[in-house]
C-alpha cells in the first residue's frame, strides 16, 4: 500500500466493522489498517496535532461529506 507519505507499507483489512462518527452509522464497513508512526513524525516535527487515522473517500462518499474548512467542521448525510 502507498498513502500518506510513505510507500511499501505493511497493511491489513478488516472486514464487517460497524462506524460511527458522531450520529452517523455504517455496518460492514471494510477499514484498511497501516501504522501511522511515518506522518505523526512529521506532524511532531511541526509542531502540529498527531492523528489517529485517515478517513477514505470510500467513506466520505457513501456519507455525501461535507467538508467545512474554515469551521472545522465535517458534515455526514444520515439516512432517514
Amino acid at each position: 500500500a502507498a498513502g500518506a507519505g510513505a510507500t511499501q507499507m505493511e497493511t491489513y483489512v478488516s472486514k464487517k466493522n460497524h462506524l460511527k462518527i458522531g450520529p452517523w452509522k455504517n455496518k460492514k464497513q471494510e477499514i484498511v489498517l497501516f501504522d501511522l508512526q511515518h506522518v505523526n513524525t512529521a506532524l511532531e516535527e511541526h509542531n502540529a496535532r498527531m492523528v489517529d487515522g485517515i478517513i477514505g473517500a470510500d467513506v466520505l462518499k457513501k456519507a455525501k461529506a461535507i467538508i467545512d474548512y474554515p469551521g472545522k467542521k465535517l458534515y455526514l448525510k444520515i439516512k432517514s
